[in-house]
This record gives C-alpha cells, structure tokens and sequence, in this order.
C-alpha cells in the first residue's frame, strides 16, 4: 500500500498510524504555509504600493505625473491598499504641489474614507488650485461624495465650508444633488444662493421652478442667474407662466436685469415673449435695455418681431433714438426666412426714400456719426434682404445714395447695387443721371462715384 493510501485509510478510519502527522495537522501546517505565503506577498504589495507613492511626492511636476499614471495603472492589483497610505501621506504633506497629485491618486479610490478625507482638505486648505482639484475628485467620484458634502452645508458649519461644499455639489451635476442645494437656495448667505440657484437651473426638475422664480425678486446677480436658466426652459411655457415674471423684470429699474430678461423672452421665442419685447421699445427704458430686446425680437425671426422692429423704427427720435434705430435696422437685415424678408426691407426702403436727395444735404447733418450710421446699417440690411431677389424697388431706392455728401456713404450704397443687381443698377442711375429734377452736384458726385463701379 502506498504512503498516501495509507493516509486516506487513515482519515477515514479515523486512526492515526504511527509516522503520519494527523489530517487537522496537514491543515494546520498548510495553511500556516498559505499565511506565510500571503503576509510573504501582501508585505511585497505594502512595500511597492510605498515606494511608488512615496514617488508622488518626488521629483520634478513630470515625474510626479507619471508616477500619478503609474500608481492608477495598479488600481486593479491592488484594490482599495493604498487608500491608507495615501491619505496618511496627504494629512501629513504641507506642499501643495505634493497634495494636489495625493488628491489626483485618491480620486481614482471611491471608498468613504477618501470622501471624508478630501472633503478635510476642502475647508481646510486656502489654495484655490487645490480645492479646484478636490472639487473635480468630487465630481469623478458622483453619489459617493454627495451625502458628505451635504453635511457640510449645514448652517452650524463655518461659513468657508458651506460655501466649498455648495461649490464642490455644483459641480458634481447629479440629480442626488438636488435636494442639498435645493436646501441652501433661500440660505441667508446671497453667495451660497448664488451658487444653488446656478447650479439647479442645470436640472429640469418640478421642484426646481417655483424656486427660480421666486429668484426673481432677490439681488440682481441671482436674478440674473435664474433669468438666464429661465430663458432656456420653453419645455416650460405650455404649463408655466415665465413671460408674465420676465416682463416685470424687464421694467425694472436694474439694467442688467432687464437686459438679461431681454435676451430670455427673445430665447422664449412665444408671441406673448415677442409683445413684451414690443412694448419695451416704445416705453421708457434706457439704450442698452432697447437694444437688447431688439436682437432679441430679430432672433425671433418671426412676423409679429418684424412688425414690433419696423413700427418701434417708424417712430424714430425722441422715442427711438439713433443707436436703437440703428441695431433695428441691423436685426431685420438679418431675417432669415425667405418669406419675411419683404416684409423687413418694407421699412428701410420707406426711410431710405424719405431722405434721397435731389439736392445736396447739408454737409454737417450729412457726415454726423448717427446719421453715418444709421445710413450704413440701412443700406446693409437692404443689400442682405435682397441680394437673392434683385428687386427693382431696392436698387432704385439706393441710387440717389451714390450722390450722398459723405463719400463713405456713395461707396457703400455702390457696393449694395452691385450685391443686388449690378445690370438693373446701371440702367437706373443712368436714368437718375438724365432726369432733369436731379441737381447737377449730385450728378457729378454719382458720376464721380461710378468711376468706382
């Protein structure tokens, strides 16, 4: 009988014979071999896991970056081992530098313990570099990270903290972060508001509306932040009322506010949007807010825009002054569907043939800046509206122009008729040259200017 059938008899006989060690013994001593075997490698893997990060903390910014990609390259081999060195390494390293690769390495880890120790450094550090870099670890790691920042908000905490932890849950953008910063959007501290109300326009969420709008009657960076958030949510109009809080802010007294509103309704894009636009333009309200609405109501691109801009650029001094008369002009040469383009030219060519002259204009009206502007934007706009229908009602509007006292204006109104129709233009001003009404300076002077064509 052979030695290991020996054994097996022995085992299941349960005796024992003499010169064989006991089956429990066997297993003793193998797994005190195993053991040994496993401390054997688990020291060589603690060794290794040392010496590397040790490395992170050595050298130049190059070599510490690649022993940043060395030690991720490990993760798998290693599992969660180096969290403890790592954050020994961290809480015990006064250079920056050095915690800034620490917390690149412990963002690959997510594990409570680096949550707890990186959201440590967050309001502890005062490197702005640092805590951008906790931020975005933060933002890698997601849910992990929310429930302890979430903590931090709370109003017994310092202030600093609130505020780095508010920032760190707005940059993480997941819906688990919601009801945290939805718990700080009315806080006392307008910096944390600011940042929650920033940060929840990100999410179209039911419960984030009523707490936009209320937005709308804080400061004016907030409100303008929730403005802003506002005028991106047309998923919105159909249940929502925003126009109605938009055009109150559009009459305030705060500039930037009703700038901003401005731009929302023009985003907004409805026919209730395009009337408060309308309006505005007509009513008190200073340049930089009028202008505003009349991009706004030119990115509309629809009739009832068109309409509010050619009515709102009739009206003219003192209720539109040039510089808004001006960007009027601009938006509806920049209508872009085929079918309204007639209808926006409709007004530029009425003015364009209310000021052509037949006889030379007085030359310090003629060369003012807003009269020069004015001009130009017109003639502009005519050229873009019809450069595709070569209408004879254009051309014939800008030849009188190519006699105008500034030469800047004669150039211009050329190069529109050779972007309309540059063989209808040459038929027209030949005939405006022969008719008798047209004073001979302004003959000379288009004449002259033909030189150019």
């Amino acid at each position: 009988m052979s030695s290991a059938e020996s054994t097996s008899q022995s085992f299941q006989l349960g005796h024992v014979q003499p010169g064989h060690a006991s089956g429990q013994d066997s297993v003793n001593a193998a797994a005190e071999t195993h053991s040994s075997n496993t401390g054997l490698e688990s020291t060589e893997a603690d060794r290794q896991i040392e010496q590397l990060i040790a490395q992170l903390t050595e050298g130049d910014f190059h070599s510490k970056w690649d022993s940043t990609k060395q030690l991720n390259r490990q993760f798998a081999q290693w599992g969660d081992r180096p969290i403890p060195p790592l954050i020994r390494l961290l809480e015990n390293s006064t250079d920056t530098e050095n915690q800034w690769f620490l917390v690149r390495a412990l963002a690959q880890f997510d594990h409570p313990a680096v949550v707890e120790a990186l959201a440590q450094l967050l309001v502890t550090t005062p490197a702005e570099d640092l805590q951008l870099e906790v931020i975005k670890a933060f933002t890698r790691l997601g849910n992990s990270a929310i429930a302890t920042l979430a903590d931090l908000l709370d109003p017994r905490q310092p202030l600093k903290r609130r505020i780095l932890a508010t920032q760190a849950l707005a940059r993480i953008r997941r819906s688990a972060t919601i009801s945290p910063l939805l718990s700080i959007a009315a806080d006392a501290d307008p910096q944390l508001r600011a940042i929650a109300i920033e940060a929840l326009g990100s999410f179209h969420d039911p419960r984030v509306t009523p707490v936009l709008l209320a937005a709308l009657e804080d400061i004016p960076p907030i409100c303008t932040e929730a403005i802003r958030t506002l005028g991106r949510r047309v998923d919105l109009l159909a249940t929502v009322d925003l126009v109605g809080p938009l055009r109150h802010c559009l009459h305030q007294g705060e500039e930037d506010v009703a700038r901003e509103s401005a731009v929302a309704l023009g985003r907004l894009g409805s026919e209730a949007a395009a009337i408060a636009l309308g309006e505005i333009l007509t009513q008190p309200a200073s340049t930089a807010v009028k202008i505003a609405a009349v991009r706004a109501l030119g990115w509309m691109n629809t009739l009832s825009a068109i309409d509010d801009l050619a009515a709102a650029f009739d009206c003219g001094v003192p209720v539109v002054l040039p510089a808004v008369q001006q960007e009027i002009a601009k938006s509806l040469g920049q209508t872009r569907a085929d079918q309204l383009k007639a209808t926006a030219a409709q007004p530029l060519l009425a003015w364009i043939r209310s000021i052509n002259p037949v006889r030379p204009s007085a030359p310090d009206d003629a060369l003012s800046p807003a009269t020069f502007g004015i001009k130009q934007a017109v003639i502009s706009a005519i050229a873009r509206l019809n450069v595709s229908s070569g209408d004879s009602a254009a051309v014939e509007s800008l030849v009188p122009l190519l006699g105008d006292a500034d030469s800047r204006i004669r150039l211009h109104a050329l190069s529109a008729l050779k972007q309309i129709d540059p063989r209808a233009a040459k038929t027209k001003v030949q005939a405006y040259l022969q008719n008798e009404h047209t004073a001979p300076e302004l003959k000379a002077k288009v004449a002259s200017t033909l030189a150019a064509w």
